[in-house]
């Protein structure tokens, strides 16, 4: 699996049935040229417009992380859209006085891009779900009900076997996704290793994933682990196949930096963070989180 460094609109199929569903008019748009197709064909085709979707992003990568942020700040009010392209305009029109004439029109562009691109990709999305086995039950442990972190099975930077144990030998796991060319991702790498020793003493842990390194890339792993060094970070880092649940759900990634609270069942707590800690609004959005599983834990 290709990962992408700004946002992967190719979701995880174990969920695009309940997402296409919320909201989805279902214009039946490109359903002529998937019919009759395999699934292998489906997601070839859904891989392609999602490489589309990618690369309008890649072409301006730091006015998109620009967005992104200023989305972190407004993601209450920004209203829910079954369509990115869409939910990218809408959270556009909120944050438009943060950015220059030129720059809205570069992203108002690339939304509508994306939205038409969107609006392909959701009926083949429905297609290839229901080109799957039924009761599988194999979608790495989360579910509508109980929001969990996919299982998985890897290893840390310096080669030692992890899975997802090591949610339970914590009372509060804060996992960071970045990747070695994201500016903001690597601002923040102290703090989290500051976050990590106030953590240790709580019974609590940060564990970081680096998108690059997924599926063991040699030299992936060398630049991040250069990375961390070079920002005394020493708190650990973990990869894992791209191919697998917990690959998917990275793949779901919107932005760079974003990070996850978990508590000790595995169990996410709230909702994913958007943007780095070295924001003092996000470090304290973030520590209520934490508070949250601490006190939960405590409870039991």
């Amino acid at each position: 699996m290709n990962f992408k460094k700004i946002i992967t609109l190719l979701l995880a199929f174990a969920l695009t049935l309940s997402l296409a569903a919320c909201g989805s008019k279902g214009d039946g748009k490109g359903d002529g040229d998937a019919q009759g197709a395999t699934a292998e064909e489906i997601y070839a085709q859904i891989q392609e417009l999602a490489d589309k979707e990618n690369a309008i992003m890649e072409e301006n990568l730091e006015l998109w992380q620009k967005l992104f942020a200023a989305m972190n700040e407004k993601r209450d009010e920004i209203p829910d859209e079954s369509n990115y392209g869409a939910y990218l305009l809408a959270a556009l029109d909120l944050v438009k006085d943060k950015f220059t004439e030129d720059e809205l029109k570069t992203l108002t562009e690339g939304s509508e891009k994306i939205r038409d691109l969107e609006d392909q990709i959701q009926p083949l999305q429905e297609q290839y779900a229901a080109l799957q086995p039924a009761g599988d039950g194999e979608d790495g442990g989360m579910n509508d009900s109980v929001p969990a972190f996919p299982a998985f099975t890897g290893k840390d930077l310096d080669g030692n076997d992890v899975d997802n144990s090591i949610f339970s030998q914590n009372a509060v796991t804060v996992v960071n996704f970045w990747f070695s060319g994201c500016k903001p991702c690597v601002a923040e790498l102290g703090e989290l290793n500051a976050l990590n020793e106030t953590l240790k003493k709580q019974g609590g842990a940060v564990v970081g994933i680096n998108v690059d390194t997924l599926d063991g890339n040699a030299d992936a792993i060398s630049t991040a682990k250069s990375l961390l060094e070079s920002k005394g970070a020493s708190y650990q880092n973990i990869y894992f196949p791209s191919d697998s649940a917990a690959g998917d759900f990275a793949g779901d990634i919107m932005a760079f930096p974003t990070t996850y609270v978990i508590d000790r069942s595995g169990a996410i707590v709230g909702e994913a963070m958007l943007g780095g800690i070295d924001n003092e609004d996000n470090m304290a959005a973030l520590q209520k989180l934490i508070d949250q599983a601490l006190a939960n834990d405590s409870a039991k």
